[in-house]
C-alpha cells in the first residue's frame, strides 16, 4: 500500500485533539526518542472535561472497527432498518459500546487514548484491532495494547503501543516504570504472539498483506517504534489565573516528573532500543471522576 492510501485509514480525531493541550519536551530523562504530555484542554480557566470524556467516547466505534469494517456493517444494517441512516448508525454505534466491560474503565480508558494518540502523533493507523481481540472468548489476549502501521521515506514502520493508566493519589514513577517493562516484554515477544492472529479478523483488512508478509519475514525495511502511554492522578494543582498560565503550569508539572524519574529506571536497556522508546504523558486530576464519566 501507499503512503496516500494508509493514510486514508486513519480516523478522524480532530474533535478530540481539540480538547487537548498537547507538548512536546526536549529533555533527555528518561533515555527515549520523544516525550510528549497530553492534558484536558482549558478555555480560560475552566476545563473541559465533559467535553473531552464526550469526544473520547465518540472514539469507541473507530477503535472497535476499522473502515472497511464499519462500511460492511453499515450496510448491512441500512438495508435491514429501510434505508433509515440514523438509525443504521446508532446500532452500530450501539454494537461498539456494548463491547465495553461496564465497571471496568480503567484499561479501556487508557488503551482508547492511545489508539487516539498513535494516529494524531504518528499519524499511524491500527494493524491489529484490540477491543474485538479483547472481548472474544476464543482467543487469548494479545500482549501489546495497540500495534499500528505506517510507511514513510521507504521504510514499514510498526508501532507498538503499550498504556498505564493508575488512579492512585501518585503512582507516576509505579506506571513509568510498569510501562517500560511491558514494552520490552512485548516487543520481544511480539514476533510469536502475532503469528496467532494475523489471519483472524483483528487484522485491519486492508492491511492484511502487510501483516502476512510481516510474519512470513518478507517485509522489506521494518522499523519497529515503542510508544508507553502513561496516564495518572496529578497531585500537584496547574490552577493559575489565566489559560496560558495553567498550561505552562501543566507542562512543567509532566517536565519536572519525567526528569525527576529514577536513573535506574533505564539502566540495562540497550542504546538501539532506548533510541525508539517514545513517552506519552497524561496527568489526570480527580482521575476517579474522569473514569466514571467515561464509564457512564
Amino acid at each position: 500500500m501507499t503512503e496516500e492510501n494508509i493514510s486514508k485509514l486513519l480516523t478522524n480525531i480532530d474533535s478530540l485533539v481539540s480538547h487537548t493541550y498537547h507538548f512536546q519536551l526536549d529533555i533527555s530523562k528518561p533515555e527515549g526518542k520523544s516525550h510528549k504530555g497530553i492534558a484536558i484542554n482549558y478555555t480560560d480557566i475552566q476545563e473541559r472535561k465533559s467535553d473531552f470524556i464526550r469526544e473520547l467516547r465518540n472514539t469507541v466505534c473507530g477503535w472497535v472497527y476499522g473502515k472497511k469494517k464499519y462500511h460492511q456493517l453499515f450496510q448491512k444494517e441500512l438495508e435491514k432498518r429501510g434505508y433509515d441512516y440514523q438509525n443504521a448508525s446508532s446500532h452500530i454505534d450501539n454494537l461498539a459500546r456494548e463491547k465495553f466491560r461496564k465497571g471496568i474503565p480503567q484499561g479501556q480508558f487508557g488503551e482508547l487514548l492511545l489508539f487516539n494518540f498513535l494516529q494524531f502523533f504518528f499519524g499511524a493507523p491500527a494493524l491489529l484491532r484490540k477491543m474485538p481481540l479483547t472481548t472474544s472468548r476464543g482467543h487469548e489476549r494479545f500482549g501489546a495494547d495497540a500495534i499500528h502501521f505506517k510507511k514513510q521515506d521507504g521504510q514499514n514502520i510498526i508501532y507498538i503501543g503499550e498504556s498505564k493508566t493508575y488512579k492512585s493519589i501518585y503512582k507516576f514513577n509505579t506506571a513509568l516504570k510498569d510501562s517500560i517493562d511491558s514494552i520490552l516484554n512485548t516487543f520481544s515477544s511480539l514476533q510469536d504472539e502475532l503469528l496467532l492472529y494475523t489471519y483472524d479478523d483483528f487484522m485491519d483488512p486492508s492491511l492484511q498483506e502487510v501483516a502476512e508478509s510481516y510474519k512470513e519475514g518478507g517485509l522489506a525495511n521494518v522499523k519497529h517504534e515503542l510508544v508507553c502511554l502513561i496516564s495518572y492522578n496529578e497531585n500537584n494543582s496547574p490552577s493559575a489565573s489565566t489559560e496560558q498560565e495553567i498550561k505552562e503550569n501543566i507542562k512543567n508539572i509532566v517536565l519536572d516528573r519525567l526528569t525527576s524519574s529514577p536513573d535506574e529506571l533505564t539502566s540495562g536497556i540497550g542504546k538501539p532500543i532506548l533510541n525508539r522508546i517514545h513517552y506519552i504523558i497524561f496527568p489526570c486530576w480527580e482521575m476517579d471522576s474522569l473514569l466514571d464519566g467515561f464509564d457512564a
